[in-house]
Order: C-alpha cells, then structure tokens, then sequence
C-alpha cells in the first residue's frame, strides 16, 4: 500500500466505523463511513487515496491537490510556531514544518509546494525548499519534443520562469520566449522544447515548426477581423510596438504575416497590413 498515494483496494469487511480495504499485498487499512460509496459492498475493488491519521492509515475517495512526489498551490489554514497546516483537498490537513518554509506562511495565502514522505518520521509532509533545478535521466520521463503538456508557474528567476510540468517535473521557460504578461502560482499550457543533455526540461509557451506558425497566423488575422480589416504594423515595425499590439515577437509576426499572404489572406503596405477588398476575394 502506497501512502499518500491513490490505491486500487478491494473491500474486505464491513465494520462500525466504515469499511475495512485491502490491497494486493495484504496490507489493511479502514475507509470511514463518510467516504464509502452507496453500492459499496465486501469484495468490491475502489480507487482511493491513502494518508495517515495519527498512528492509522486511512482511505478516502476524496482527492487531494498533490500526492507524493507531486507539486500544486495550496492554501495556508492555520499557523503554528512548528509550522502550517495547508488545506490539502481531503479531510486531512498537510503540515509544513516551520524548516520547510521559504519563509514564515500566512493564514489565507497559497503557496507552490511539493508533498513528500519524511525518511526520519515517515510522516508525509509538504515543503516549500525545493530546487528549482533539477536534473532528470532522459528515460524516467514520459515527454516527447513537442508534446503538450500543463505547467504551473513558479516565479521569474534570471534565466526565465521556473515551471512545474504535469505536477511531477520541473522545467524552465526561457524570458527570451515569453511574449506575454505571465503571473506567479497560475497554469498555463505549454509545449516540451527540449530535453537537454545535462538532463534539464526546456518548456515553450508556444508549438514549433508549422503549427507554430499556424497559431501566429491565426492570431494575426483575428486581429485584424476586431481591427475593422486593417492593422498599422509592418515589417518595418519595431519589435515592441509587435510585442505590445500582439504578444509575439517580430520573427513570428513576419512568419505569420508571409503565410497569411502566400494563402492570399491579407495584403502588405510599407506601414500597415489589411484585409484584401471584398472584390479581390471574388465577391
């Protein structure tokens, strides 16, 4: 049985505080009456979560914002001078010792935080020590280049912004590629750039290749569509005025503004871009 973990568990008994699970290796554990399922009956199999209460184990079919070995934003409830108590998404609240903070937590803050279980006490535990760097070896991570994948912002450091990836892995967006306000503890979606040698996750905001293009593209001409058909930037613009105006930087305007045009979509002025007159669409 995997604590702080979701178990496949089959009901072994019933008993008068709830149901007594187990799972395939033998191991007990009791699901209080709170948690069970109306058709729930001796032999039935349930994904639930396991934690700790007191010196028990407990199953629950709630689900909490992170399991062990994951990362999430959660919410301060309470403080103590040993520590914080976080709401964790299940009747169970998690302890942050007060050594695990980054500095000292609010009641009514959220913060990013990473669960894991204590090798001294066995206990498990949320922390918000973790590095922000870490390296992986290549064949423990399911990504491929140019996947889609959903990542939490953790804040801006001097290379870019430090990401969490499917709540597991921490990657990097590099400041160079942001085109667009970004907000600490908020997701986003993002594309896997690159897995690098030295085992670090490289994140894009945006796709690559064609359908990089292809969303630039579109993005340009909706905008011109709420511009009644016309937008005074150009290849001549600077790459600021294209960053304010559109959130992407003059290489992707000048790619998506050379594909709308190949395809006959827009024309091209020394200072302004437009729709072509109905007429030259053959209406």
């Amino acid at each position: 049985m995997e604590i702080g973990k979701t178990n496949c568990l089959t009901v072994k008994e019933k008993v008068s505080d709830g149901w007594m699970c187990i799972d395939a290796t033998g191991m007990i554990c009791l699901m209080p009456n709170i948690f069970t399922l109306p058709d729930m009956d001796v032999g039935t199999e349930v994904k639930a979560f396991v934690y700790q209460d007191g010196k028990e184990l407990r199953a629950t079919t709630e689900i909490p914002y992170a399991e062990v070995g994951e990362y999430a934003v959660m919410e301060c409830i309470e403080v103590l001078p040993t520590g914080a108590f976080i709401d964790w998404g299940i009747i169970k609240d998690l302890f942050v010792p007060y050594t695990e903070q980054r500095g000292k937590m609010t009641v009514g803050k959220r913060y990013a935080l990473y669960v894991y279980q204590d090798e001294e006490t066995g206990l498990i535990t949320g922390t918000a020590k973790f590095k922000r760097n870490l390296t992986y070896a290549r064949q423990e991570l399911p990504f491929i280049e140019g996947q889609e994948v959903s990542i939490l912002l953790l804040g801006e450091g001097d290379l870019g912004w430090n990401v969490v990836i499917e709540k597991k892995y921490l990657g990097l967006v590099y400041a160079s590629e942001v085109f667009k306000k970004l907000y600490p503890l908020s997701t986003e979606i993002g594309y896997i750039k690159s897995i690098r040698d030295d085992g670090k996750i490289d994140v894009s905001l945006q796709r690559t290749g064609i359908e990089h293009l292809d969303t630039f593209a579109v993005k340009v001409y909706n905008e011109l569509v709420k511009n009644n058909g016309i937008l005074y930037l150009s290849d001549s613009s600077n790459p600021e005025e294209i960053l304010y105006k559109l959130e992407m930087s003059k290489k992707n305007f000048k790619k998506a503004i050379g594909s709308l045009y190949k395809a006959e979509k827009i024309i091209i002025r020394q200072d302004h871009i437009a729709l072509p007159p109905l007429e030259d669409l053959g209406e």
